[in-house]
């Protein structure tokens, strides 16, 4: 696993699974790399939170991946990443 910050207030999380940005702790989007899948959290929360969550869809979502909303509690069924 790889943590690190690429800018503030987000973390970013690496595995041989998925990868996931977090914004203010809260998983915003989980690229699920085996299923070709882009995760993106539903939930609203504020305005600075979806640019982070648009932003990393657009860095880190492969072309080729599927996006689908997911709430909270899947985002963290599949990961283990706590969601609030």
């Amino acid at each position: 696993m790889k943590i690190s910050n690429p800018a503030s207030n987000q973390t970013l999380i690496q595995t041989p699974v998925y990868t996931a940005l977090l914004s203010y702790d809260v998983p915003q989007v989980v690229v699920l790399h085996n299923e070709g899948l882009t995760m993106v959290n539903s939930k609203r929360y504020s305005n600075t939170t979806s640019k982070h969550r648009n932003q990393a869809v657009r860095d880190y979502s492969p072309s080729n991946f599927t996006t689908v909303p997911a709430s909270p509690s899947e985002i963290q069924e599949i990961t283990g990443l706590e969601t609030r």
